[in-house]
């Protein structure tokens, strides 16, 4: 094809892009303004007053936003049932790339960003996914690099000793590599910086996974074949899909994800199509442009909204874009999962921190240079935290209305045809997407039985919506609660997720929603003195605060989601048909806790577990001795200039003498990095007499394989 046809091509397939995104919303608009009219419609019929025009203002907000959400579902599935034409990638008549036969065939990096994370667990991943690549046909094309940031010292030394053993067990020291970066910077982000100005030259894609994220060798060849086949695209996102659940609350949240994540999915690709967003994960990047385009300013401020730009992810496809590069997303491509969070909580910390983050775009959605689906994403990521105070300003102006009206003009506003309109449109965009979720399950056998069948689904989907309304008001209070913090300039930070179904206990339940149960409580009181009738209008919302507690305990438990596994409650296709990779990455045990410093002993006292670790130590000086200084050079202490040597001297004398359990984590940290005093520790453990030594040393000898 010559550069005008395909020019032609490109422009038609701009025009046909545009022409989907007004059709998508039209149908939002529409929806919307049927809504805000009949509200409106409503509340002119008892008189219009200050609270009722708050109630109309934030109202026509949070049914846009609703509208918006069921769009998505109405075009997913109209796509899938009524139309060949895939929403996504696949979808597209884009030219191929004609690529010169004698070009070296590109290479792939696979990385991997852990921060203090069970190291079972990932490294069974990173195991299961570099067999399955070994069993593809482009076996020669990936590498794989495990990126620590990791701050504590015995998680430090446990990593490498997993890596090690991976290395030899496969023989892969040339395809499997880890490096432990001297200082998190920059956390997530500033991870995957370090690797593209160390390695970046070397490769012309990255794939970017979690620490929980697993990926079939098919997805990502077929990802990599993408790449190759389309060279103005640079970044694809595939849709992740939750496995591994284990308690109620995981199974719930994973039975929702694959049911009605499909319809969502095809939507959302059907109006951004090139203009496609990007979620930290479980996708493949061009690198080039991603490390000439998407480098990060820092914002103007103090935190929480000013620094560091904590979701990163969202910034750079709308960097990318800006660049003039595409985004997709890929809807028809399986294979790529990760795991979610095991209970209320811990999916609480989770949001806390990507509402910060979500939060910190509000001083970017107007920056310049960035294209209009960009601001959307934006703008959908503040609104997703935003509107959970938006919604309880509404309950409160709605009960103040309510409490100030006459009885006899409420009930005769709840009659009109408006209200009873209103009610009804409302009731199809809350529950019109699960049914259109399993009306689309009735025509494909195959999905169908994945799911047990479509009796056991459509039971999923009942129970699930009755723990959904339960859960509802205390991610209100939970959201509304961070969003208040952020703009009172409380930062959270990025701490490390919570991963497993341990459970959560009494004590942490009571702690978290005790304040939650309170406000419900004397809410009920108050409108049950002033309304009966308000107090039942308020009662859905008011259950879920009032059982916030033992609802919290119930669902994280593993025993309970086992029970409601035996019963087929919320099956999972990947539960009924496991892939290989998936099943070998979820077979590490618990990560249970070593004793204290057990890491630092390893390093010390294990011959080949020191000289690991000392050339994983060189091998960062050597690569960062011009520019930043390297962790093992100045540590983490804040040592005065010129004393460095005989502080570390002393640091390591008090470990051999008193134990590990002597020294402070930063002081660890401060050993484990300075080449010299390991060496230095390894000679003196196993060439001092052992009553010179502490205890804990002596018996690590003997286990070593010394005299001891």
């Amino acid at each position: 094809m010559n550069p005008r046809d395909t020019v032609a091509a490109l422009r038609g397939l701009e025009a046909k892009s545009t022409l989907k995104t007004f059709l998508f919303f039209t149908v939002v608009l529409s929806l919307s303004a049927v809504g805000i009219f009949l509200m409106a419609d409503s509340l002119w019929s008892f008189g219009m007053s200050g609270f009722s025009l708050l109630m109309l203002f934030l109202f026509a907000i949070l049914f846009s936003y609703l509208s918006f959400g069921f769009t998505h579902a109405l075009i997913g599935f109209l796509l899938r049932r009524c139309s060949s034409d895939a929403a996504g990638m696949h979808s597209r008549e884009l030219p191929p790339w004609e690529k010169d036969p004698t070009e070296p065939k590109p290479r792939c990096a696979i990385a991997i960003p852990i921060y203090n994370e069970p190291v079972d667990r990932v490294f069974s991943g990173i195991q299961a996914i570099f067999d399955a690549v070994m069993r593809s046909e482009e076996s020669d094309t990936f590498d794989f690099f495990i990126l620590s940031d990791s701050t504590s010292p015995d998680q430090w030394v446990a990593e490498e000793k997993a890596w090690m053993k991976l290395v030899q067990q496969r023989d892969c020291q040339n395809r499997v590599f880890y490096r432990h970066r001297p200082k998190n910077v920059n956390k997530k982000s500033g991870n995957i910086s370090d690797f593209c100005r160390t390695w970046g030259d070397h490769y012309r894609y990255l794939v970017v996974l979690d620490a929980d994220s697993i990926m079939t060798a098919d997805c990502l060849v077929e990802l990599y074949r993408r790449m190759e086949s389309n060279p103005r695209v640079g970044l694809i996102q595939t849709a992740p899909m939750l496995v591994g659940a284990q308690s109620l609350f995981g199974r719930m949240q994973q039975f929702a994800n694959r049911l009605y994540g499909p319809l969502f999915i095809e939507g959302l690709a059907y109006w951004q199509q090139c203009g496609g967003n990007f979620w930290g994960h479980n996708a493949i990047i061009r690198l080039r442009p991603f490390i000439e385009d998407c480098d990060l300013p820092e914002l103007p401020g103090r935190r929480p909204f000013g620094g560091h730009i904590l979701s990163h992810d969202f910034v750079e496809a709308g960097l990318l874009r800006r660049a003039g590069w595409e985004v997709w997303l890929a809807p028809d491509l399986g294979g790529s999962y990760e795991e979610g969070p095991q209970g209320l909580i811990e999916s609480a910390i989770r949001d806390q921190r990507w509402c910060q983050g979500n939060l910190q775009h509000s001083l970017l959605l107007f920056a310049r240079g960035l294209r209009g689906k960009t601001r959307l994403h934006l703008a959908n990521g503040i609104l997703g935290y935003i509107c959970s105070p938006l919604w309880l300003l509404f309950m409160v102006a709605t009960v103040l209305v309510a409490m100030t009206t006459p009885p006899e003009a409420l009930r005769q506003a709840a009659s009109t045809p408006s209200a009873l309109g209103l009610l009804s449109l409302t009731a199809v965009l809350l529950f019109g997407p699960k049914i259109l979720c399993l009306v689309d399950l009735l025509f494909d056998r195959e999905r169908r039985a994945q799911f047990g069948n479509w009796g056991n689904a459509a039971t999923g989907v009942i129970a699930e919506t009755i723990f959904s309304a339960l859960f509802a008001p205390i991610l209100m209070l939970y959201h509304t609660r961070f969003v208040i913090c952020n703009l009172l300039g409380r930062t959270v930070g990025w701490p490390t997720q919570r991963r497993g179904a341990d459970g959560t206990s009494w004590d942490e339940a009571i702690s978290q929603h005790g304040w939650m149960t309170m406000l419900g409580l004397v809410v009920g009181a108050v409108t049950l003195y002033f309304s009966v009738t308000l107090f039942f209008w308020l009662a859905p919302v008011l259950i879920g605060l009032w059982f916030a507690i033992p609802l919290s305990v119930w669902t994280s438990r593993s025993d309970i989601g086992k029970s409601a596994q035996r019963e087929k409650l919320f099956l999972a296709p990947e539960e009924t048909k496991t892939p290989r990779v998936v099943a070998e990455a979820l077979l590490a045990g618990e990560n249970k806790a070593a004793p204290a410093f057990q890491g630092i002993t390893s390093a010390v006292v294990d011959p080949f577990l020191n000289a690991i670790h000392v050339s994983l130590l060189r091998r960062a000086a050597r690569r960062l001795r011009s520019g930043q200084k390297v962790y093992g050079d100045t540590g983490p202490l804040k040592i005065p200039e010129g004393t460095e040597t005989v502080l570390r001297e002393n640091l390591a004398e008090k470990l051999l003498t008193e134990g590990p359990s002597s020294l402070q984590p930063e002081e660890a940290l401060a050993v484990l990095s300075d080449v010299d005093q390991l060496l230095w520790l390894h000679r003196q453990a196993w060439m001092r007499p052992s009553e010179s030594l502490a205890p804990w040393w002596n018996r690590a000898i003997r286990e070593t394989g010394g005299v001891g």
